[in-house]
């Protein structure tokens, strides 16, 4: 046997075994693939027998990372020139401006929520109001509550918060807390998304059966402090509604490590 045929043979016989081994690792991929996409199908199907109402989940996967700030002092408020109120300072959450109007504000039925944005909105009436975002999730019928947005971070925290106190659909007064020098501790990283937020909840015996999933939303949470700062990590916070029930409970999940937090200074 020649050794150009012999090496033929060998070409043949090597080509054959890349396709095969190729064609074996692609398969076991989707194999892969398959099983997890299996496996959040099933969970879903148990969610549904549970008699737990879904909101529709994004199952995108966003990004973020770890964020440290200086809560925002006296001195930081010392320019502001608000007209028609009376506000004083409380050292609750850091410093707290307090703020009664001298003159109660129209805000009444379906039209409210647009009212109250757009008076936020006026420099005269709110320090750095543009900064405030609304938070429907947060909010109740008497207590219209704005989370600081700084740059491009929602913060749900009572450190970084706009809550307006509306009475018989009047503004009477307001509190307003805010952070400075937000600062990125780390690059981006994959985050979990709504769906997997969700599904960490009802592993963890968080949501009830029967009970209605009303909204997601990705924000950034309190989670420690260190060194005169605070640090704050990404989360989905989940509205959810017990049967029987027009209450409301916000659940939290680390949207990096996929864990369910407890209430901390948010509340």
């Amino acid at each position: 046997m020649d050794f150009r045929r012999i090496e033929m043979i060998f070409l043949i016989v090597f080509i054959g075994l890349n396709i095969f081994l190729g064609m074996s690792f692609f398969q076991s991929q989707q194999v892969d693939l398959a099983t997890a996409s299996s496996g959040t199908s099933e969970i879903i199907a148990d969610i549904r027998r549970d008699q737990i109402k879904l909101p529709k989940l994004a199952t995108k996967t966003p990004t973020g990372g770890y964020l440290s700030s200086l809560n925002a002092e006296s001195g930081t408020w010392s320019d502001s020139k608000l007209e028609g109120q009376y506000a004083r300072f409380t050292k609750k959450n850091g410093e707290t401006l307090v703020s009664t109007l001298d003159t109660p504000v129209d805000a009444k039925g379906d039209k409210a929520v647009d009212v109250l944005k757009k008076w936020v909105q006026n420099p005269r009436h709110v320090v750095a109001g543009d900064q405030y975002v609304y938070a429907p999730g947060l909010s109740t019928k008497d207590r219209f509550v704005f989370a600081q947005k700084v740059g491009g971070h929602v913060i749900y925290d009572a450190l970084a918060r706009l809550t307006l106190t509306v009475a018989d659909g009047q503004l009477t007064g307001y509190t307003q807390t805010k952070l400075r020098h937000l600062t990125a501790l780390r690059s981006n990283m994959a985050l979990c998304s709504a769906q997997d937020a969700v599904i960490t909840l009802y592993r963890g015996n968080e949501i009830a059966n029967s009970a209605t999933v009303r909204w997601t939303k990705l924000a950034y949470t309190y989670l420690l402090d260190a060194k005169g700062a605070t640090v704050y990590v990404p989360a989905w916070f989940v509205g959810v509604e017990s049967s029987g029930s027009k209450n409301v409970t916000v659940k939290k999940v680390n949207a990096i490590n996929k864990t369910v937090l407890k209430a901390g200074s948010d509340d």
